[in-house]
């Protein structure tokens, strides 16, 4: 039960920072706000789960608020899809190939990067 507060939580202060950051960031040409909350996210997730395996801690309340939910909230995969099936509805694409390939790349390169520096930080 304790788990479902600690996502419930973090789920909501991830979700809001997507909010403001696609308050902040245009959206009308390419789905900008989308890309960056999920390189964001992908970094962040990578360098918490960096910490966190290294201290042994993979499971715990700190996975659960700040992975699960603040990163689940931040991230958004729905999004992301919805954005490419409208840009292909279009006729747009190129833009959407360039976007998956943008996103999927850059995803992975982030939690790469971010999973790195924590592993630099504590060795």
């Amino acid at each position: 039960m304790k788990e479902i507060l600690l996502v419930f939580i973090g789920g909501g202060i991830g979700s809001s920072l997507r909010l403001v950051i696609n308050w902040i960031v245009p959206n009308n040409i390419f789905p900008y706000s989308t890309l960056l909350v999920n390189l964001i996210g992908s970094f962040v997730i990578g360098f918490i789960i960096s910490y966190l395996i290294h201290e042994d801690i993979l499971k715990s309340d700190y996975y659960y608020f700040t992975v699960v939910g603040i990163c689940g909230g931040l991230t958004t995969f729905s999004a992301f899809s919805i954005e490419n099936l409208n840009m292909l509805k279009s006729g747009e694409i190129t833009t959407s190939i360039i976007y998956i390939f943008i996103s999927v790349a850059f995803c992975v390169l982030m939690a790469y990067i971010g999973y790195s520096i924590m592993n630099k930080i504590l060795n």
